[in-house]
Parts: C-alpha cells; sequence; structure tokens
C-alpha cells in the first residue's frame, strides 16, 4: 500500500504545538499546589487556563473534522501556503495581542474547583486527536475551511496554527499571573 509523504507543513505545525505545550509543562510541572486554582478576582487560575485551552482545541479539532467531511469526494487541492510562509501567515491574525480584551463565550469560560492532573491528561488526549487529524489530512488542510467567532473562516493550516497562538496567549496571562503572586 502506498502512502504519501508527509507534509513538511504538518511537521511545522506539529513542532509549534509541541513547542508551546513544552511551555506550559515547564511551568506547571515546577507550580506550587497553593497556586493551581488561585487567582485575583476576575482571573483565571492556572487550572483554569488549562481547562479553557482544552476545550478551545476540542473545538478546533471538531471544526476541522467537519470542514473536511464538508469536502467533495473529489476536491481539486491548490498548494495551499509555502512552509517557509507558514508560520507567519497566522500572525496577521491579532491572537496573542493581550492590550485588547476578549471575553470567552460561556461554553468556554472555566469553573473553579478543577483538578490540574485531570485537566492537564484531558488537554494532552486533546492534542492527540488534533494531531492525528492532522496527519490523516494532510494536504486537504488546503480546502478545509472552518469559521472562526472573530476571524473569520479560516483554512485548516491557519486553524491548527490558531491552536498554538490561542495557546501562546493564554501560556502570557499564566506568566503574568505567576510573576503578580511575587
Amino acid at each position: 500500500m502506498y502512502t504519501l509523504p508527509k507534509d513538511p507543513r504538518v511537521t511545522l505545525i506539529v513542532g509549534e504545538l509541541a513547542r508551546v505545550m513544552a511551555a506550559y509543562d515547564a511551568i506547571l510541572d515546577a507550580l506550587p499546589a497553593a497556586a493551581i486554582d488561585a487567582a485575583p478576582e476576575g482571573r483565571w487560575s492556572p487550572v483554569q487556563i488549562i481547562w479553557h485551552l482544552s476545550k478551545v482545541q476540542h473545538w478546533v479539532t471538531r471544526g476541522l473534522e467537519q470542514g473536511a467531511a464538508a469536502l467533495p469526494k473529489m476536491a481539486t487541492i491548490p498548494p495551499g501556503p509555502s512552509p517557509d510562509r507558514l508560520l507567519a501567515s497566522i500572525d496577521r491574525f491579532p491572537i496573542r495581542d493581550r492590550s485588547r480584551k476578549v471575553e470567552a463565550p460561556e461554553g468556554i469560560r472555566p469553573p473553579r474547583g478543577l483538578d490540574l492532573a485531570e485537566e492537564r491528561a484531558r488537554w494532552q488526549e486533546g492534542r492527540a486527536a488534533l494531531l492525528r487529524l492532522l496527519e490523516r489530512l494532510g494536504l486537504q488542510l488546503t480546502i478545509v475551511q472552518a469559521a472562526h467567532p472573530m476571524f473569520g473562516p479560516l483554512d485548516g493550516w491557519h486553524f491548527a496554527l490558531f491552536v498554538a497562538r490561542h495557546e501562546e496567549r493564554h501560556l502570557d496571562q499564566l506568566r503574568e499571573l505567576l510573576a503578580s503572586r511575587g
């Protein structure tokens, strides 16, 4: 059986997602137990951030799955973004811009009283599902479309990269929270 070679753009996205998760792992592994669900009023705790990231990642995975299911059986796939420009292409969207507050929709606003180990496991399981989907879709990510509530329709490449940039946004938030604790 012949299998298509791995698309280098998938490799780039997988690397971005791994890089960001490793940054979280370094912080969360060193987090004192008292800080796990602690945050000033109106801010999310570390465990709430992880819960939120897991929910958003699941939403993106589901959106990509639905977009792929809607593709015609014999779709023509244009080349799509070049690997050397792919990572920078998502930066036209102000995902990491924390100068303006973005209120998360009700369904992805975290509750209190969460268990960090459970939420990290859920996030990591969701990451594995997203990575399997990216590998399976490969070139089709060029023609998969999904709607983002702030940025409009995105192709599969940009939707997958959105996950990494969104996580970086909240990584900045987590670092600010921990720095404010002294």
